[in-house]
């Protein structure tokens, strides 16, 4: 037998690894007279639990009943029910478990997707937690036996010495389990959600480029545009060659001057810009909502300057039609536009040696995102905090937790010093 297999055996029998859900093998007891059917309880739940073989298949349900002798009661009404259930072609399974309702979700949520309320991504990387993780936890339980220790439980067996995960990424389980039981309530299963456990984060303050870098990586990618780049693997074999385009020269610029999400080049189309000139000349962006907001994003005047100078060329090569994208128009499918340009950009920062930040983050197309709102916080005379949050479709409070960790005193210190008091 090898190490492993020995090291496998003596896990399952370490009874400080006991799954919780679980049998107690004092407190089995098989109901007279009714084939099957065996009461027992775990240490999970305070209620004793009917189990039933029927056609090869074992059924759980939850009696919710502290009492042994109720348990044996409710047991019996169970048996009926199932009997009921298989002489009338019912299924066995109930509407109130975990994962019917998960599933549920899951089917709404692809038809919230088929009309463009939720992304692809997300619809697919709910539907790979719930098959890796989620369901082989709750999958045994009832909607209404889920408290706060089977969460708590679910959280901390999670996270493994072979797979640390990030608090970031347990809150993500929390909130996809969350989803699922309001689910639950709006079907009626359950009338109220239990209390969750509270996992604490520090922010990170999101990656961005100074002055100086954006000059760098400004001037590297104009010096590169018509060249094609030599992309290998990990084990150093050609890969693909990137050619560095026009487009992503525009869209350096454009994006750190209207505070749009990598997402949005995906959506935003000539019809989405309308172009203001008079005293203020600036853009504004109306495309289809981003993460949640919709709200119209106002521009800085150097992106007029790039707009204009994209819808020229544009013309030229046979687009700047109103429902043409702003960038890469020439291909349809949008999901591969975006991640066309961006490894366009990543291939400028690697070139530029700009790929990772003074604290070792690495930079992606969201960094000049974020580089836009630095400066708009850092130059801006005066600009507070709703303007910019309004203009960069989020919250007051998302610019304060991720980016105003970046602000030193010395960035702003005409504003620190205006209105001092000669003594």
């Amino acid at each position: 037998m090898s190490k492993g297999v020995v090291k496998n055996s003596q896990s399952r029998a370490d009874p400080t690894v006991r799954d919780r859900t679980q049998p107690i093998p004092s407190s089995l007891q098989k109901v007279t007279g009714f084939g099957t059917l065996t009461i027992y309880k775990m240490a999970a739940s305070p209620f004793w639990y009917a189990r039933y073989y029927e056609d090869g298949k074992i059924v759980r349900r939850s009696l919710k009943v502290a009492d042994k002798k109720e348990a044996i009661k409710a047991a019996k009404k169970v048996f009926v029910d199932l009997k009921h259930r298989k002489m009338n072609n019912l299924p066995f399974t109930k509407t109130s478990g975990f994962e019917v309702c998960a599933r549920g979700l899951a089917k709404e949520n692809d038809a919230r997707f088929k009309r463009g309320e939720l992304s692809k991504q997300k619809v697919n990387y709910d539907a790979g937690r719930l098959e890796a993780d989620l369901l082989p936890h709750f999958g045994k339980y009832e909607i209404a036996d889920i408290d706060y220790s089977v969460i708590s439980d679910y959280i901390n067996k999670l996270s493994t010495p072979d797979r640390p995960l990030t608090i970031n990424t347990l809150k993500i389980h929390l909130s996809h389990i969350k989803t699922i039981l309001k689910y639950a309530q709006r079907v009626g299963v359950i009338t109220g959600l239990p209390a969750f456990p509270r996992l604490k984060t520090t922010d990170t303050a999101r990656p961005w480029f100074n002055s100086a870098e954006y000059g760098a990586l400004h001037s590297v990618c104009r010096s590169r545009i018509g060249t094609k780049i030599r992309v290998n693997t990990k084990a150093g074999k050609f890969l693909r060659n990137v050619e560095i385009t026009q487009d992503v020269y525009d869209l350096i610029i454009f994006m750190t001057n209207s505070f749009i999400r990598p997402t949005d080049i995906k959506v935003l189309q000539h019809k989405h810009v309308a172009i203001i000139r008079g005293k203020d000349t600036y853009l504004r962006l109306t495309h289809p909502p981003t993460k949640g907001h919709g709200s119209p994003v106002v521009t800085l005047k150097r992106a007029v300057e790039v707009y204009d100078k994209l819808l020229e060329r544009q013309k030229a090569e046979g687009f700047g039609k109103p429902d043409d994208y702003l960038f890469c128009p020439q291909q349809l499918n949008r999901d591969y536009a975006l991640r066309d340009i961006t490894r366009q950009f990543d291939q400028v920062l690697k070139v530029a040696g700009l790929k990772t930040g003074s604290n070792g983050d690495a930079r992606t197309l969201y960094s000049l995102r974020h580089t836009c709102i630095m400066f708009r916080m850092i130059n801006g005379e005066g600009i507070d905090l709703l303007t910019i949050a309004r203009s960069a479709r989020t919250s007051v409070e998302m610019i304060d937790r991720f980016y105003a960790k970046h602000l030193t005193a010395e960035m702003n210190i005409a504003q620190l010093q205006s209105g001092t008091i000669n003594d």
